[in-house]
């Protein structure tokens, strides 16, 4: 009653739904990576290091890079796959994740966990967690 039908389980749909993430990625991560470097770029945090002011930019484009990956497999092999379909295979003959499927495996998490870590970093999430307990003095 609740699964997909074969028409909706069509190549078709699975391709439609492959663009579209595609699209909503690119907006995604374009606008992650737009925002946190303007913001950067017009920070006063001009006494920092390069790496302490652009840290965070670097890890979020990073990370983003890794993520959108699979998703280009995924288009690429929606579109014939340039000859390549064996090889950008996500699983083997026998149901196990292909070296592709696992590179593609590892790249998202690699990705999400770069996107995180830069984008908790250009918060100054580190800085208020550790004020949390910080040792505070006690009034004499």
């Amino acid at each position: 009653m609740f699964g997909a039908s074969s028409s909706m389980a069509s190549g078709e749909n699975r391709q439609s739904c492959h663009h579209m993430t595609f699209g909503a990625d690119l907006v995604f991560f374009g606008g992650a990576i737009w925002y946190t470097t303007s913001a950067t770029a017009r920070s006063s945090r001009s006494e920092d290091s390069f790496f302490a002011k652009w840290g965070p930019v670097i890890f979020v484009v990073m990370g983003c890079v890794f993520l959108i990956c699979d998703p280009i497999r995924h288009l690429v092999l929606d579109h014939g796959g340039f000859g390549m379909e064996r090889q950008l295979a996500m699983y083997n003959d026998d149901g196990g994740l292909s070296s592709m499927g696992l590179a593609s495996k590892r790249a998202t998490h690699l990705g999400v966990l770069l996107l995180s870590v830069g984008l908790l970093w250009f918060v100054g999430a580190p800085e208020k967690f550790s004020k949390l307990f910080r040792p505070r003095a006690l009034p004499v």
